[in-house]
């Protein structure tokens, strides 16, 4: 599904809709300097949010698990792959096609409901998630706005899942994988996000917030 339906709304809109590939945000140029951009990007929050845990004792590293490292770049292709797929279909078609014909403000709200629909039913979920889901959304459309390109946006978000899950052992939307990190949460609760991980927490919702202030203000091309 992640690869199927990225590529049927990309035929969509080149065939149906008479859109170029870039304007669902698949330039040709500066791809992989995007993606740098969106990997720094995606390591600042995952780092962010990890120093906020520590410091308020809401988890704990307890090692590594060097047996796992034979597996993350299966991980990070699969991240990218699920990343990229979500991007194309929410930010690169779903946000461009809505902003032509509804403005931006409403093309963002309704683009992220549909970004928030797919983390919903999974054990943990509840309203702080959708708010968080939907600032996380509102923060990669801000990018995707800013460098006209799915490539930034797909790299933060790819970064986001792998470094969180596999690399430092928190859940990502409910799913818990093997990790590099050995870690342990003290209870589940508001701050830590409890068994949906960091994306049901405060912390994340401070770290968004800030995240989309400084991308809003200060960012450039």
């Amino acid at each position: 599904a992640f690869i199927a339906l990225p590529i049927m709304v990309i035929l969509y809109a080149s065939k149906i809709e008479k859109r170029s590939l870039r304007s669902v945000g698949l330039s040709k140029g500066n791809v992989m300097s995007s993606i740098l951009k969106g990997f720094c990007i995606g390591f600042l929050l995952i780092l962010s949010i990890l120093i906020l845990n520590v410091l308020s004792g809401q988890i704990r590293y307890q090692g590594i698990d060097f047996s796992t490292f034979i597996y993350l770049p299966l991980f990070l292709i699969g991240y990218a792959i699920q990343s990229f797929g979500e991007e194309i279909i929410c930010r690169g078609w779903a946000l461009t096609y809505l902003a032509k014909r509804h403005g931006i403000l409403l093309a963002i709200i309704i683009s992220n409901i549909i970004f928030v629909f797919p983390h919903m039913g999974i054990g943990g979920f509840d309203i702080l998630t959708a708010v968080n889901i939907f600032l996380i959304g509102t923060l990669f459309a801000i990018i995707f706005l800013k460098y006209d390109n799915v490539w930034i946006c797909g790299a933060v978000h790819a970064t986001w899942n792998f470094l969180l899950g596999p690399v430092f052992g928190l859940d990502v939307s409910g799913i818990s994988t093997i990790s590099l990190f050995n870690v342990s949460k003290i209870g589940p609760n508001i701050l830590n996000g409890g068994s949906y991980g960091p994306e049901s927490s405060l912390i994340v919702t401070i770290v968004v917030i800030i995240a989309i202030i400084i991308v809003t203000y200060c960012f450039k091309k």
